[in-house]
């Protein structure tokens, strides 16, 4: 009678492996992966100065845009391209709206967003299309500095944020132009 019970425990297993064709766990007839060994001409270049990373697309248009500078160029003021309304939807371009939380207006150095203000400072161009500052902010009775980027794409119809701080206000926010 143990033979029996160890033979119907054993047994559907077995047949099991007998049935599968002998392939193996990661599906590769011979069983093992072939690991080719690293170049050691290989350097490790964190900054891609050895081979420099081009935006996308860069090389397919006549004019590529210009890499960012080593050391960004320090500037006075915000650039023009950069100054209006930006609404993260629609209806935060609406001005009859009062729930236009995602609003932001850049006028001269000063960013209003819906409940807090701050003023550019240390500002940097790192690129034709891309600003870096200081953002010393107040709002809703605190205040905090966000280092900022902000990158314009779409031929200026696209405005992405990106603050750097403390981790409930870092993160990168996208916004579109505000028709005017």
């Amino acid at each position: 009678m143990r033979l029996t019970i160890l033979s119907a425990a054993v047994l559907p297993p077995m047949l099991l492996l007998a049935c599968s064709g002998g392939e193996t766990t990661n599906n590769e007839s011979g069983g093992s992966a072939a690991v080719e060994p690293t170049p050691g001409n290989l350097s490790i270049d964190p900054q891609n100065t050895l081979v420099p990373l081009d935006p996308q697309g860069n090389a397919a248009v006549e004019a590529p845009v210009p890499l960012p500078t080593a050391t960004p160029s320090p500037i006075s003021a915000m650039p023009a391209a950069f100054t209006g309304r930006w609404g993260m939807v629609a209806n935060d371009c609406d001005p009859k709206r009062a729930d236009n939380k995602g609003l932001l207006t850049i006028a001269g150095n000063r960013l209003s967003f819906y409940e807090s203000r701050g003023e550019a400072a240390k500002l940097r161009q790192t690129q034709p299309t891309q600003v870096a500052f200081d953002l010393p902010m107040s709002g809703e009775g605190m205040t905090w500095s966000e280092p900022t980027t902000l990158t314009l794409l779409d031929d200026g119809k696209t405005l992405v944020r990106e603050a750097k701080g403390s981790p409930d206000r870092a993160g990168s926010f996208r916004y579109s132009r505000c028709p005017a």
